[in-house]
């Protein structure tokens, strides 16, 4: 069989590795680097440039420079999370096919699945100059809090890079494979993947090569851009004080600081204090201003430990959830660039009483344990994977509220179904919005994944027809919905279908989508038919 490697598809960086005699190894990039900066340019020629050649272009070209995309990825353009980062980003960031955040460059939108598979087709390339031969498969490792929407839409970027992806698997069990595969451990781990875009936490029993998720958390608004976003807020806030500059429309100045908070942050993890020098920034009254300013570790510590702090109450929700005392947990693994941070690691240290587990790459594992299960998909009891959905599922009812079908660390795959009874006289079409989330009103905060839309009721009474729902997640956490009712026909495979989700947060109307067709006044409003279920 051909060669499966695996992905670690980052917020900041993209990480690739394979396996061979059964050891998983990282493949460099063409300029011997082990991991590519996942960031694309849409040069004004018309060339695309990918990785470090594109991260050269960040101050000449802010607006066509495409970063942190991962963040945007399977959004709604008016979602919460999409409205923060637009102030964010250098880049314009639009509404486009679906409602789905999207970037417009030169005047032409592209879809943030479409920019992944530019980063995808480059890692490719390295993959295939490296090991000298054809890479058709891949597993690629996603946030534990990604919503099916965003895990299908990683598979499609994976696809128009021109591979088949065997695999999803969720990045703290992937790290997890990094860290105990084939080594014979019987233990139980915490995984603390603090990257640049989202904040997992798993915990796992090892048992041999069977590695069992026993439940999963998170924060899927917390990264390492978010501290960078601390350090870029103080430096502005400098500049203010000290030089009178604003720089909100100068979105090249703007970029050096984003840079200059960036550096400033990986220098703090080595050194006590760090010179930020930004010589001419910009111009007032005809001349160049050179800025100068030092940020020492314990300034940094104040602006962030807030946010470390989340980390742990993270830590401790879902300790409490399990039901598993901090003492039980053995090994606390550390992934992702963030956990080298000095406060991420006294944080650690004085509420589990141990330092986090050394020897483990933060930047590597992940792309090390997504190759390793690829390398199993071809063998025989290689490894056995039990995860669990991280992110409750279910649909909205007519109050906005979330009702939840599936909930929180069930073990995948799982199978869960509901019943609807007809609402009005010769009700015939039946709605309903699927989100995934943890708010009990969706259009707050949870991910909504489309409207289901089920046209096949026969004409009758009220509450003579009752629709049965089944929703099945796979293992890798992927939906899939058929829908059936009492009265005729067989069961029927659902695709949800994406409208744009409404701005207003007290608003339960959505614009349709295209290609949507409004049911009949006598069909009967999803508002309606909302009211009356029962889990099987």
């Amino acid at each position: 069989m051909s060669r499966i490697i695996g992905i670690d598809l980052g917020t900041t960086n993209t990480c690739t590795a394979f396996v061979s005699n059964k050891i998983p190894r990282v493949i460099p990039t063409e300029s011997g680097f082990n991991t590519m900066p996942s960031v694309v340019t849409f040069h004004p020629d018309g060339t695309v440039l990918v990785g470090q050649a594109a991260k050269e272009q960040m101050l000449t070209y802010p607006e066509r420079t495409l970063h942190g995309i991962k963040r945007l990825l399977g959004r709604q353009g008016s979602s919460r999370t999409v409205q923060e980062l637009r102030g964010y980003f250098s880049y314009k960031i639009v509404t486009g096919e679906k409602g789905l955040a999207a970037v417009e460059v030169g005047g032409k939108i592209h879809t943030c699945d479409e920019i992944q598979s530019h980063i995808l087709k480059q890692i490719r390339r390295y993959a295939e100059i490296n090991l000298g031969e054809d890479i058709p498969d891949v597993v690629i490792a996603v946030p534990a809090y990604y919503s099916d929407q965003q895990r299908a839409l990683v598979k499609r970027a994976g696809s128009l890079a021109g591979w088949n992806v065997k695999r999803i698997v969720n990045e703290p069990t992937a790290a997890a494979l990094a860290y105990g595969f084939n080594r014979g451990f019987d233990q139980k781990i915490l995984i603390y993947d603090l990257g640049g875009g989202t904040f997992d936490v798993s915990i796992l029993e090892i048992t041999g090569n069977v590695f069992q998720v026993v439940a999963s958390g998170g924060d899927m608004f917390l990264g390492g851009s978010d501290f960078d976003a601390r350090i870029q807020d103080w430096i502005l806030d400098m500049l203010r004080k000290q030089y009178k500059v604003e720089l909100d429309d100068d979105p090249a100045a703007l970029q050096r600081v984003r840079s200059a908070a960036e550096r400033a942050k990986i220098e703090l993890s080595l050194l006590a204090n760090t010179e930020i020098r930004l010589p001419a920034l910009v111009e007032r009254r005809g001349k160049s201003i050179d800025v100068n300013m030092v940020l020492d570790r314990d300034t940094l510590n104040s602006l962030t430990e807030d946010l470390v702090g989340r980390t742990i109450s993270v830590i401790d929700r879902l300790l409490e959830d399990c039901h598993i005392g901090k003492h039980e947990i053995e090994e606390v693994i550390p992934v992702g660039g963030q956990t080298r941070m000095p406060l991420v690691v006294d944080a650690i240290t004085s509420h589990f009483n141990r330092s986090p587990r050394k020897g483990i790459h933060p930047d590597e594992c992940v792309a090390l344990g997504a190759a390793l299960l690829g390398d199993s998909l071809a063998k025989i009891d290689a490894v056995t994977l039990l995860d669990t959905l991280s992110v409750p599922l279910g649909v909205s009812d007519r109050n906005g509220k979330l009702k939840v079908l599936i909930d929180r660390n069930v073990r995948l795959p799982h199978k869960a179904s509901m019943d609807i009874a007809t609402q009005t006289d010769n009700q015939t079409v039946l709605e309903l919005d699927v989100y995934q989330g943890e708010s009990e009103i969706p259009v707050q905060s949870a991910e909504y994944l489309g409207t289901l839309i089920y046209a096949d009721i026969p004409p009758a009474p009220a509450t003579t027809v009752k629709v049965n729902i089944e929703m099945l997640l796979d293992a890798e956490g992927m939906l899939s919905i058929t829908a059936s009712n009492n009265q005729s026909g067989a069961p029927k495979k659902i695709t949800l279908t994406t409208v744009e989700r409404p701005t207003n947060d007290d608003s339960l109307e959505e614009r349709r989508g295209p290609g949507v067709v409004p049911p009949e006044p006598s069909s009967g409003l999803k508002g309606l038919v909302r009211s009356l279920w029962s889990k099987k």
